[in-house]
């Protein structure tokens, strides 16, 4: 069975000093094999196929993502346009699953991310 756990944490030092948050996603997506090896039908068809886009996205935005961070690192484009301009006006496709537009904070922002 597949499930989504998020958490968020808010820690202060006290005194008006920095604000820390923290959040942690908990993804656990098995059970995404095809559907020929698993012969599921109906709704744990249908719960596979989620399964499968979710994942495929997922690796869509990291690719996209990783794109633009060596476009970044190698200087970005020789027509004086930052490379945080780029990233801004390149599109990476969050809202295509449910599962990169719940990770987008910890995929797009700075974060550290292990996926295993």
């Amino acid at each position: 069975d597949d499930s989504v756990g998020t958490g968020t944490s808010i820690s202060t030092t006290g005194g008006g000093g920095p604000v820390r948050v923290s959040s942690l996603s908990l993804v656990d997506l098995a059970g995404s094999e095809s559907v020929k090896a698993t012969g599921s039908t109906g709704a744990r068809q249908k719960e596979g196929q989620y399964i499968n886009k979710s994942l495929m996205t997922l690796g869509h935005v990291i690719y996209k993502l990783s794109e633009l961070s060596a476009k970044a690192e190698k200087g970005g484009r020789s027509d004086g346009v930052s490379a945080s301009m780029q990233m801004s006006t390149k599109h990476i496709p969050y809202r295509d699953s449910k599962l990169t537009r719940l990770l987008q904070p910890s995929l797009s922002g700075n974060a550290q991310i292990c996926i295993v």
